[in-house]
């Protein structure tokens, strides 16, 4: 695949076309696309193939970006000659409170035999959680500077073709290796969505957190005065890259009677509201914290840490109502310091013994159910995936049930398992089944 992407720095808007000379052809592009009234200057003329864009950008944590993701806020449209982008990607900036932004609508126009794009590289600023922007979007250097950065991890290479403003002609001729790998689907379910009880019309409120008391600065692996109970968890990652839900691992559990703990990111519970009120409404499921955006947590300062921590407890209260015990750091990357940070607002950080290992794609369904049966002992705490990283986690889920229940372990919620060691009670299967967040 062969991609030329040109970049044009953002100029005073006099006319609403510019001209390039692509190939030794005139080529007329708009100068600005509107944004809720704004202005911003078009940057950007792509040739490529969507899905190549697409796998390209996605490999370098940009997600896919839906703007219907909270219909109680909705976001004005960017719009080009009336029209909505046909690609919208978002990127998470450098602070909590803003993202990168890109905007492309497709040209009539082939170039190099490819198809072609136009688009905007933005900044969106003053990003506060579950509540409407309120400050425009705006073209930023650094937006096409990221952009530019993440294309070129491809096989490609880039020169300026004209100047004032400057023109970036980059070409790409694949994209990294296993990018593509990310466009998988999921196989077609036969049922529809699962779907919360009553209506939900009226807009999330975000809510104020309740007084919280510090909780001590350990790291749970295992509990191993727990008794035979195995906790099977589940992250919901934020990434802002493949930010996806794969429902199949919600029925498994439903269907199975399951009771587990699912560790969902701030900015997942935001883009999947109704998701959110299914999982809220059932007792089986023990809401943690996983962060805002997913970041290296050990590498962010103090101020940065307690700003992913309390976000995600604000947004995860407001949505179910009930205030989260326990967090997992990203990565499953935790120091003395970030244990500290998590326990002065409240929560206790819950790591694994063992990974189930569902997120690399070469582990298939009966590797996976072999491998969690093989390593399970009481007190294990058992990490995978809900947010379609974990490539066969669905499939095997059932038998790895069934198998844990075979040799004889309780399933249980996190808080079940630190509660029972807390007090020395044995484990109750059908206790288990009853629990409810706390």
């Amino acid at each position: 695949m062969l991609f030329a992407l040109f970049l044009l720095v953002a100029a005073p808007l006099p006319a609403e076309e510019r001209t390039l000379v692509i190939d030794g052809r005139p080529l007329g592009v708009p100068r600005a696309a509107q944004i809720g009234g704004v202005a911003l200057a078009l940057d950007l003329l792509v040739s490529a193939e969507e899905r190549a864009i697409v796998a390209t950008l996605m490999h370098h944590a940009w997600t896919p970006r839906d703007p219907a993701a909270d219909p109680a806020h909705p976001e004005p449209t960017a719009l080009l000659g009336g029209r909505a982008p046909d690609i919208e990607l978002e990127h998470a900036g450098a602070r909590i409170d803003e993202r990168y932004r890109l905007l492309l609508w497709r040209r009539p126009e082939r170039l190099r035999g490819l198809p072609s794009w136009v688009g905007v590289a933005a900044k969106q600023s003053g990003i506060r959680p579950l509540l409407p922007h309120t400050q425009p979007p705006s073209s930023a250097r650094d937006a096409l500077d990221r952009v530019l950065a993440d294309f070129s991890f491809g096989l490609s290479q880039a020169r300026t073709v004209a100047v004032s403003p400057r023109v970036t002609w980059v070409e790409l001729v694949e994209p990294p290796p296993g990018a593509e790998d990310l466009l998988f689907d999921l196989p077609p379910s036969s049922e529809p969505p699962l779907q919360p009880r009553g209506t939900h019309s009226e807009p999330v409120l975000l809510k104020q957190l309740p007084p919280y008391q510090p909780s001590a600065p350990e790291v749970i692996s295992r509990l191993e005065t727990g008794g035979r109970r195995v906790a099977l968890t589940f992250d919901a990652c934020s990434t802002l890259d493949r930010s996806f839900y794969d429902d199949r691992v919600t029925r498994a559990l439903i269907q199975t009677n399951t009771p587990a703990t699912l560790f969902i990111s701030g900015r997942w519970a935001e883009t999947h509201l109704r998701q959110m009120r299914v999982l809220a409404q059932n007792p089986l499921f023990e809401i943690a914290n996983h962060s805002y955006t997913h970041p290296h947590m050990t590498e962010v300062p103090p101020e940065r840490q307690r700003e992913e921590l309390l976000w995600t407890q604000q947004i995860l209260y407001s949505l179910t109502g009930r205030v989260p015990r326990f967090f997992r750091p990203p990565y499953g990357e935790v120091d003395p310091e970030l244990a500290e940070q998590a326990g002065q607002t409240g929560l206790r950080t819950v790591e694994f013994d063992f990974p189930s290992g569902d997120p690399d794609r070469h582990i298939t369904r009966d590797r996976l159910i072999a491998w969690v049966l093989a390593k399970a002992r009481p007190g294990s705490i058992v990490v995978m995936h809900m947010n379609r990283r974990g490539w066969h986690t669905a499939e095997a889920l059932p038998e790895i049930i069934a198998g844990l229940r075979a040799r004889g372990f309780v399933l249980s919620q996190v808080g079940a398992m630190v509660d029972a060691a807390k007090a020395g009670a044995p484990a109750s299967d059908s206790t288990e089944r009853r629990g409810k967040d706390r």
